[in-house]
């Protein structure tokens, strides 16, 4: 009987996979061999001899087979139900993998959300004369592409009325005087709109080219750090306050604001450095932008301080004051990018990343509150000239 046993388990036992099946191929053949010896003691007694002990002999293998037969059923029994024990983990195993991987993707589309709205590093045309990027915190940009259409627009006004004059259609200035900030056209014929216009043309070549210039340069450095609908909201309500101030408190009659939109952008710079402590980690470019600012701030006084042949001052110091003023106003309140650090994963260059605490619904109330501390400005100053009588350049 102990040599048939292993003969009857060695099928079964292969049936039972891993260390479950051999558990129960164990514990099967346990129970058989005991219960195979209990019948053998059972049916051969002491004393039989012939007859009696050949019956003995035989019903002692009718018992095992018997025995045998009967566990062979258990055997199946038992393989049947290891089988779906197997099964029943296979599946478990099989919905935790499912889950663990449902949780990956969703993480990873997670993250990728954040990043289209947030993305890390600098921009992939990150121009070699532009600032330096700091070696410690990967700063947010984008891709300029505000401040050259605003080149465009200025080349495009420049060139129509360089083009109509060539061709005889007109005095070389009819587009700058359809978009040019005039006292009287706002203040009595309600052209309101100049005030915002006037920051697409320029007056005389020089200043053309020292704002086209700080606009591919500088203003497109400043549109990839704070970004693009940041920095036309800066500069072009930098330049209606820059105009609005000329027209208050310059006696000149005609305005160009221009050069009072780059001074806005110069002072949301000023005010991003200032925020950030930019100068603690990133001290070469913080430096290298400040000089450049510097440059082109000099160079715009400079061209403000030249008089018209009537003696005034179409591009003057007032705006470029209105506007720097309200560059750092727009700037503080959350038009210019504050960071706070946060490890996402690691970057490249073991480079931390950073996120402007004030991106979404702060920048357009910040932009919002601007457009209408503008319009505000602009009606009282045409009330006071228009309605009262009174002219803001007497007063102060």
């Amino acid at each position: 009987a102990q040599r048939m046993m292993p003969m009857a388990m060695a099928p079964t036992a292969s049936r039972v996979g891993g260390v479950g099946g051999v558990a129960v191929a164990r514990h099967r053949e346990c129970r058989r061999r005991a219960r195979a010896m209990s019948i053998a003691r059972a049916s051969t007694r002491p004393g039989d001899t012939g007859d009696g002990a050949e019956r003995g002999e035989l019903s002692t293998l009718d018992a095992l087979a018997r025995t045998l037969s009967r566990d062979e059923d258990d055997g199946v029994d038992a393989d049947a139900r290891a089988v779906g024990i197997g099964d029943d983990v296979a599946n478990d195993a099989s919905t935790r993998a499912e889950e663990v991987r449902a949780r990956r993707v969703d993480e990873v589309r997670r993250e990728r959300a954040r990043r289209e709205t947030t993305p890390e590093g600098p921009t992939t045309s990150w121009k070699p004369w532009w600032s330096p990027l700091s070696t410690v915190y990967n700063v947010p940009t984008v891709e300029p592409a505000g401040a050259y259409f605003l080149a465009m627009l200025h080349a495009g006004a420049f060139v129509a009325d360089l083009a109509l004059l060539k061709l005889g259609y007109g005095n070389g200035g009819d587009v700058f005087l359809k978009l040019a900030l005039f006292d009287n056209a706002v203040v009595y014929d309600s052209q309101w709109v100049r005030c915002f216009t006037a920051c697409l043309v320029d007056f005389g070549l020089l200043h053309f080219a020292a704002v086209n210039l700080a606009l591919v340069t500088i203003g497109a450095e400043a549109e990839a750090i704070i970004g693009t609908s940041p920095f036309l909201t800066v500069y072009i309500l930098s330049a209606a306050m820059g105009g609005i101030g000329s027209m208050a408190l310059d006696p000149s009659t005609l305005h160009v604001a221009s050069s009072d939109g780059i001074f806005g952008v110069f002072g949301a710079m000023l005010v991003y450095a200032a925020i950030n402590v930019e100068n603690e980690w990133n001290m070469k470019g913080f430096t290298v932008r400040l000089l450049y600012c510097g440059a082109f701030a000099a160079a715009l006084q400079y061209l403000a301080s030249v008089p018209t042949e009537d003696g005034g001052h179409v591009v003057n110091s007032v705006g470029h004051l209105w506007g720097f003023l309200a560059g750092i106003a727009m700037g503080y309140t959350g038009l210019s990018p504050m960071f706070t650090s946060k490890r996402f994963e690691t970057p490249p260059e073991d480079r931390m990343n950073v996120v402007d605490v004030t991106s979404g619904p702060p920048k357009t109330f910040a932009a919002l509150g601007a457009l209408s501390f503008t319009i505000l400005s602009l009606c009282v100053v045409v009330l006071l000239k228009r309605t009262l009588d009174v002219d803001p350049r007497d007063v102060f």
